[in-house]
């Protein structure tokens, strides 16, 4: 084909192109050159109609595939790069869009979620250092509450939760009750809020439905349960007790004392102002742990006198209560060092000791309550500017 092309060029170049009368066309149409002429014109015009027809058939197709897919349901919005596919036909392609087969083919999913299962049974959790009720619960999904009402040491005080501790983990957000001697299910439905038919349909209790049967010792998940909140005891003192009153604690002041009164306003106790450990709960934990490392000085609220100075036998280790004369105390727990004397004046902003661990603290902070005479333990979030 290619020494057939030559000669055509060559005919060309060197066939000049002349004049014809009537009497030499008869030789000119015998000559050879023209023929082979004609031959190559022909050629060249065979390849550029068939150059013209692939070119249409090839746009003519990609046309066609197009409207195929704008026409085809939107399965996923999931695309994948056509690797498999010609070069000239490397682009984006929806799972369900047809290559260039044309057969319909599903294209690989490579990731596939597996679903994740409902846990039904009790799982144990040891505690480590600066665990709290909140930072516990959150690590299992659950709310602090949960954690609470399933382990009954943390029912009376949540913050005697102590590196080591075995904790129970419920399912789901509720209470826990070990079956008593004189238990039945009216009774704990009746003291933990629930209804019967709940503790009797969750898995992880095991009940006959037809026959549900509790035996002593038994582990009941109860979902949503809860009971009615177990105050922590906070030491009663007031600069107008006489003695230590009712309060048989280590640290109680011997009262009575006078002293200037309070503001009614309240600054933060620690240079931080958010919390590191449990946040006010009313059903167990009536103040809150603010963020105040080892040795942080920690600042009287308001202006008051001292009427608690030292040790609390009640989980609080080294606490401070101080008087503010007005209907409003404020307490201040496990002070690695207390620097105030029981009786003595205090004024907004002034230290009264510095943060520790002791009691039941697994870290270093401030536990911080607010009460009033009227009022009884309120929020401390609502007065703290």
């Amino acid at each position: 084909m290619r020494a057939w092309l030559e000669n055509c060029v060559t005919a060309e170049t060197k066939t000049p192109h002349k004049s014809l009368d009537l009497a030499g066309i008869g030789a000119e149409l015998a000559s050879p050159e023209l023929w082979l002429r004609l031959a190559c014109y022909a050629l060249a015009l065979g390849l550029v109609v068939g150059a013209v027809w692939l070119a249409r058939v090839d746009v003519a197709r990609a046309a066609s595939l197009s409207l195929a897919a704008a026409a085809t349901p939107a399965v996923s919005p999931e695309t994948v790069e056509a690797a498999a596919l010609p070069p000239a036909r490397s682009k984006a392609l929806t799972l369900w869009q047809l290559p260039a087969s044309g057969d319909l083919t599903r294209l690989a999913a490579l990731h596939t979620d597996i679903p994740a299962r409902p846990r039904y049974e009790i799982v144990q959790y040891t505690a480590v250092k600066n665990d709290t009720l909140f930072g516990v619960a959150a690590k299992f999904n659950l709310k602090p509450e949960s954690i609470m009402w399933a382990n009954p040491a943390l029912v009376e005080n949540p913050n005697s939760m102590y590196p080591g501790q075995t904790l129970n983990i419920l399912p789901v957000d509720g209470a826990l009750r070990v079956v008593l001697p004189g238990d039945t299910l009216e009774k704990i439905a009746t003291v933990f809020h629930v209804k019967i038919e709940d503790i009797v349909a969750f898995p992880g209790n095991d009940l006959d439905p037809n026959d549900p049967q509790i035996r002593e010792g038994q582990a009941l998940i109860l979902p949503g349960g809860w009971r009615e909140p177990v105050t922590w005891q906070l030491p009663v003192v007031s600069r107008t007790t006489r003695g230590r009153g009712s309060s048989a604690e280590p640290g109680a002041c011997a009262g009575p004392f006078s002293g200037p009164s309070g503001t009614y306003t309240f600054f933060w106790p620690a240079n931080n102002h958010y919390l590191s450990g449990t946040d006010y709960l009313p059903n167990g934990h009536p103040g809150i742990d603010i963020s105040a490392g080892l040795g942080a000085p920690i600042y009287a609220s308001d202006t008051g006198v001292i009427v608690f100075s030292g040790w609390s036998t009640r989980g609080y280790g080294n606490l401070v209560i101080i008087d503010h004369g007005n209907g409003w105390q404020t307490a201040y727990a496990h002070f690695s060092q207390i620097i105030v004397q029981c009786g003595g004046s205090i004024y907004q902003g002034q230290i009264v000791g510095y943060s520790g661990s002791t009691g039941n603290s697994t870290g270093a902070h401030l536990h911080f309550e607010m009460r009033n005479d009227t009022y009884g333990r309120v929020n401390p979030w609502l007065y703290l500017p």
